[in-house]
């Protein structure tokens, strides 16, 4: 075998304590998740990051700084009646707080209503 270098071995048993700690993600503090929800897109929020755990989905659905601005373009993954159900339950979750939303293809006259209805 060859010896490793003293940086080396330091650096290694770094890492293996790293790997040893477990982290509780449901303890990470309410406003540095949201600054990190903040970084995702409505259709991740919603069918990801919100349903990691209780704290996760507690935060999603009830922090409405999250739903304030909320941009729908481009998700093209999804059939449009699931864009129009994710777009229905950002609007409820931004609980009167929306002040922008931005779609594409999938926005129809009922939609526009429901969203200026709330």
């Amino acid at each position: 075998a060859v010896p490793l270098h003293p940086r080396c071995r330091r650096r290694l048993s770094s890492i293996a304590v790293a790997e040893v700690e477990a982290r509780d993600w449901a303890e990470m503090p309410s406003d540095a998740l949201a600054a990190v929800f903040g970084k995702l897109d409505v259709a991740e929020i919603l069918t990801g990051a919100g349903l990691v755990c209780r704290a996760w989905c507690r935060l999603a659905a009830t922090d409405p700084t999250l739903w304030r601005r909320v941009d729908m373009c481009h998700q093209g993954d999804l059939l449009e009646a699931e864009e129009e159900a994710m777009a229905r339950a950002a609007v409820d979750r931004a609980t009167g707080t929306m002040e922008a939303f931005w779609a594409d293809t999938f926005v129809t006259d009922d939609l526009l209503r429901y969203i200026s209805q709330r």
